[in-house]
């Protein structure tokens, strides 16, 4: 009896090595194909017949299209899966959660920031393909136009603004932007007719889970703005955000007569907003309330309407009793998939992003008002949108044929 029963736990003992030697090809496989279509920092670890997984996609374009991508290329390499669990980062901090399964023909995918389950999961996995040090150069077209002028029909300017970005460590970005005139019709005070330091600043986004977001920044700040900023999100609900921006800075400009000139960081910008999402008619609505750059207090209201990676709104501004109204929109550059062969790569931005603004009164255009400033060059409504139903629908009708 006691010689069948060592038989019996030497077979079940070399049956576990074979079963985890199994899932250990299992799991190399797979960041083999991840790693191949450009992902970064991927861990990835299998319980069963579920995945899990996170990784920074520096390939695809926008917040949607890599996760679709990551999932059927693993569904394809190893069918046995039946439910992925996918933890989307940015600068190597967490934002959002995929759990994706497939019934029949059909995706059921489900996006949220309840991350915790999964990042334990992951906790002692080693990240692969590290994207620490790797230098992206981003070529943006900036392109200014205003026709308040009497004598012509435009005030122009055509630049070229390379924006020089690199992930320092966890949560850390540094970025360098100078922005050099290409062609110009500008009166001889304008500050765009000649090199500028659109930004060059430090970023370090301390705190992301599943209600806080704490994001902090030292540099210069586009438009002409140099000092330190800080934002602090809260995500009450599913599709409702509340933010607070606070910065102290000054003005960081080239003037004709004096050149270069640095002000003291003594001017305090603060800017409560509500960001809220409708899924249904896919419709951005923010309120935004506060202290604007030049000392201005007022509000702003913006309406974007997604379509798919294009977002195209409107807004109107009250600040100090003047008013004034634009459009802005976000539309796709770059190609879907832009991968990173070496440590240095160079590349159109995912998307271009405009704004117009009417400025109705000579007091809004010559004292300023109504201004905010940019903390990275690729700020807008469309790259780095991390809204859990936006990025839902878009990844369910990817996997299932609907949208490309």
């Amino acid at each position: 009896l006691n010689y069948r029963r060592r038989i019996a736990t030497i077979c079940l003992f070399l049956m576990c090595l074979c079963a985890c030697g199994q899932q250990k090809i299992h799991v190399d496989d797979l960041v083999r194909v991840l790693a191949d279509e450009g992902f970064e920092d991927i861990r990835v670890k299998v319980v069963g017949d579920t995945l899990f997984a996170s990784f920074e996609d520096m390939a695809h374009r926008g917040t949607f299209r890599g996760a679709a991508v990551a999932i059927e290329k693993m569904a394809t390499e190893q069918p046995d899966l039946q439910s992925f669990h996918l933890v989307l980062t940015d600068y190597k901090m967490p934002q959002l959660i995929v759990r994706a399964s497939k019934c029949g023909a059909t995706w059921d995918v489900s996006v949220d920031r309840n991350m915790t389950h999964a990042l334990e999961q992951l906790q002692a996995e080693k990240p692969v393909a590290a994207s620490t040090g790797k230098l992206d150069i981003v070529v943006y077209p900036r392109v200014y136009l205003i026709n308040n002028k009497l004598d012509h029909l435009f005030d122009y300017s055509i630049r070229i603004a390379p924006a020089l970005a690199m992930n320092l460590w966890k949560g850390g970005r540094l970025t360098l932007q100078p922005i050099f005139p290409v062609l110009y019709r500008l009166d001889d005070y304008n500050s765009k007719r000649f090199i500028q330091i659109g930004t060059a600043n430090l970023t370090q986004q301390l705190i992301s889970n599943q209600r806080w977001q704490l994001t902090a920044s030292v540099g210069f700040f586009d438009v002409e703005r140099a000092g330190v900023h800080a934002r602090v999100g809260y995500h009450a609900f599913r599709n409702l955000d509340f933010y607070i921006d606070a910065g102290l800075t000054g003005q960081a400009n080239y003037d004709k007569m004096n050149g270069f000139g640095l002000s003291n960081w003594n001017r305090l910008d603060l800017m409560a907003r509500a960001d809220y999402y409708e899924p249904h008619t896919r419709l951005q609505l923010e309120l935004q309330g506060g202290r604007f750059v030049y000392g201005d207090w007022g509000t702003r209201a913006d309406v974007t309407r997604h379509f798919g990676e294009y977002a195209v709104g409107v807004y109107g501004i009250l600040a100090d009793g003047e008013w004034n109204a634009g459009f802005h929109f976000a539309i796709p550059m770059g190609g879907k998939r832009q991968k990173r062969k070496g440590f240095v790569r160079l590349r159109l931005p995912e998307y271009f992003a405009w704004e117009y603004s009417m400025s109705s009164f000579n007091r809004f255009w010559e004292e300023q008002m109504g201004e905010l400033y940019d903390t990275q060059p690729d700020q807008n409504r469309s790259a780095h949108y991390w809204e859990p139903a936006y990025v839902e629908e878009y990844v369910r009708r990817m996997l299932n044929g609907t949208f490309h």
